[in-house]
């Protein structure tokens, strides 16, 4: 395949073909344990490796995954990158030139999430996620910008219903293609990239071994500047569709075995904030308490010596 094709394809990757074409190809969203994934970062690196793709390991509000990946690795191309929550819905995905970069960004993003209630981190809105990562050279794009159904997972989806006023602003790209996503769904982002002028990515969305290299993101590039450079100049490929009902249901099932313990963290972060917020509460009364005691016992005091 050339650039002269149809850059957009909503097919299997034939990934020794798109190799042999001089692509260095790489998916661009997936999910390791370190969020609600089920694989380790090693089994993405050795199943990467195996398939001769990168990756850009993007989990949920988290990054000890990705950096991880890198640290264990010298010759695979891995992008830095996160997948963020927002107060409104949708979903971000960030890719940033160095992890360096990244883990500035993502000490910065923590601690606006906790500045109103520190230990319950809240989600940010989804123009201060988009403006706090203005400071760092990266790439942000809108995930699966029509997704889901029934709830308002996607930034387009937004849009469309006047929610996100100036965020295309803000935007670098969109996903074309998630393997996570129906495909009426797909075609409506698709279309939207064909449409626009806007930048474009494709990615699994894996949650599980199998599912990753499902879609892939292709360029030139052969470092993570000149791969995310081919991307922003448009001149790059994704290829891919989404994976079968059988997967789907294999990743739902793990998504959610996945918040039990993200639940359990949440209740016990909540009882201990509210422990330690009781705890201040009686402290501060019980002061109060034995300073009323103790004036009155003064008070009393000068009383006996009339």
């Amino acid at each position: 395949m050339s650039l002269n094709d149809k850059p957009i394809q909503y097919t299997q990757p034939d990934i020794v073909s798109l190799k042999k074409s001089g692509y260095n190809l790489v998916d661009m969203h997936l999910h390791t344990c370190h969020s609600d994934g089920l694989p380790d970062t090693d089994d993405v690196i050795r199943y990467a490796k195996n398939h001769q793709i990168g990756v850009a390991i993007t989990d949920h509000n988290e990054i000890s995954g990705v950096l991880k990946a890198i640290s264990r690795n010298e010759d695979l191309l891995i992008i830095p990158g996160i997948e963020l929550e927002t107060k409104e819905g949708p979903h971000l995905l960030i890719y940033f030139y160095s992890e360096g970069d990244l883990e500035e960004y993502f000490k910065e993003f923590n601690r606006e999430r906790n500045r109103n209630k520190p230990g319950l981190p809240e989600n940010l809105p989804v123009l201060q996620c988009l403006t706090l990562a203005e400071a760092y050279e990266c790439f942000r794009v809108a995930a699966h910008p029509f997704g889901y159904y029934g709830i308002n997972r996607g930034v387009l989806k937004c849009v469309e219903k006047n929610m996100l006023p100036g965020v295309m602003e803000h935007l670098d790209g969109i996903e074309a293609i998630c393997g996570g996503m129906m495909k009426n769904l797909n075609q409506k982002s698709i279309d939207y990239a064909e449409q626009h002028t806007i930048p474009y990515t494709g990615g699994s969305d894996a949650h599980i071994l199998s599912d990753i290299g499902s879609v892939v993101t292709g360029t030139f590039g052969e470092t993570i500047e000149e791969f995310l450079s081919g991307i922003k100049k448009r001149e790059n490929i994704v290829i891919g569709k989404n994976s079968d009902y059988i997967r789907k249901g294999a990743t739902a099932g793990v998504i959610a075995w996945s918040f039990l313990p993200y639940t359990a963290s949440k209740i016990s972060a909540h009882y201990s904030v509210n422990k330690r917020r009781t705890e201040d509460i009686i402290s501060y009364y019980q002061e109060k308490i034995n300073s009323l005691k103790e004036s009155q016992k003064q008070k009393g005091d000068k009383s006996e010596k009339r």
